[in-house]
């Protein structure tokens, strides 16, 4: 599944401060008083050194809200649900929505089942040892080389629901966050602060001043791959709460920066080894076909099931929205949402398959 496109899309964004937001450069101030003590981050663009919005700094955002609601949401009730396939696939285990670092290793099998060897747990499920000793085994008879062949689909049947979306270090992601670069002119200005001394109540650093965005405009794009309809949905919730203001962005959350506005101008979903014959959506050179008012996700299109994709991952497509050949490429389909009420839409329409991942 890594190794082929089954889907991939991009999604086009503009952001906006509601107020004062810093995200603050790596170096700042030094000798030249001239300069705030905290500066904003700044890059090179257009022949010019321009403030942006660096990608990691927004992919960590994003992936720290969608750890957040599935930490939430997550529980035994859950592993239920998951339990029988995953005794299908083999696993002696069911990885949680979310990976969760402060568990610790003897807290791993925290809820037993009377006689099951398999648990659920809120933490981090994945122990590169146990796997190394299982999927990468010595030798070279036929078994051994079937495990290895096995790894790539264990690693990520076995990996945190969210990880499997953004990666982890035996895991890459399949979301790619670009930087946000100015589409016009930015309001800039300074702001000065202190830090006030919890015992004494008195200045215990400062005055100190930083420099904030205000007012403008930035444009960037998060691109994917390979994408169950599920994961789709819960990197809509996460937008859409980013959207509302629920979610900062930088420095001083806590002191009212960092709220933006976003607005998703466009939503393109690409599936090159996809063709339409007539009224259907068929995957080239395999005996599967979905309706043309199907959306269908990475689970409809995958046949590999080792991989534990849902096996029903599609869902009816928003009214006014069309498959089409895909012309710029010469083959393949695509589906192209435009303005934020169509992609909103799209969105929604995976909010499904996301409740079913989390069992409601």
């Amino acid at each position: 599944m890594h190794k082929a496109t089954y889907l991939e899309g991009t999604l086009h964004l503009s952001i906006s401060p509601d107020g004062p937001m810093l995200i603050k450069a790596g170096e700042s101030g030094g000798a030249d008083p001239t300069l705030p003590d905290m500066e904003f981050v700044r890059s090179r663009h257009q022949g010019e050194p321009q403030v942006y919005l660096p990608g990691p700094s927004l992919k960590g955002v994003v992936r720290a809200h969608c750890e957040r609601i599935c930490r939430t949401l997550d529980g035994p009730g859950r592993y239920d649900q998951v339990l029988p396939h995953a005794r299908e696939l083999g696993d002696t285990f069911v990885p949680p929505l979310a990976d969760n670092p402060l568990i610790k290793k003897e807290q791993y099998q925290a809820y037993k089942r009377g006689g099951d060897d398999l648990a659920y747990s809120s933490g981090i499920y994945f122990n590169s040892e146990a796997f190394k000793a299982e999927f990468d085994p010595k030798g070279d008879d036929e078994a051994a080389r079937q495990k290895r062949r096995e790894r790539s689909a264990a690693i990520y049947r076995r990996s945190a629901f969210t990880a499997q979306l953004f990666g982890s270090t035996a895991l890459a992601g399949r979301v790619r966050f670009a930087d946000a670069y100015p589409t016009g002119a930015m309001v800039i200005e300074e702001r000065n602060g202190v830090a006030i001394d919890r015992v004494y109540g008195s200045v215990a650093v400062g005055p100190f001043n930083y420099e904030t965005v205000v007012a403008g405009t930035f444009a960037t794009s998060i691109a994917f791959r390979n994408l169950t309809l599920a994961q789709l949905g819960l990197l809509g919730l996460a937008l859409r709460d980013l959207a509302a203001g629920r979610v900062a962005i930088g420095f001083g959350k806590s002191r009212g920066l960092g709220r933006v506005t976003l607005d998703m101008t466009s939503l393109t979903l690409r599936y090159p080894a996809c063709t339409l014959v007539g009224n259907t959506l068929k995957l080239i050179g395999r005996d599967l076909a979905l309706g043309d008012r199907q959306l269908a996700g990475l689970g409809a299109l995958c046949t590999d099931k080792n991989y534990g994709l849902p096996e029903h991952d599609s869902a009816d497509l928003p009214a006014d929205l069309h498959y089409a050949e895909d012309e710029e490429r010469g083959m393949g389909v695509v589906l192209e949402a435009k303005g934020a009420t169509q992609v909103r839409a799209l969105f929604a329409k995976c909010m499904d398959a996301w409740k079913t991942q989390v069992g409601l």
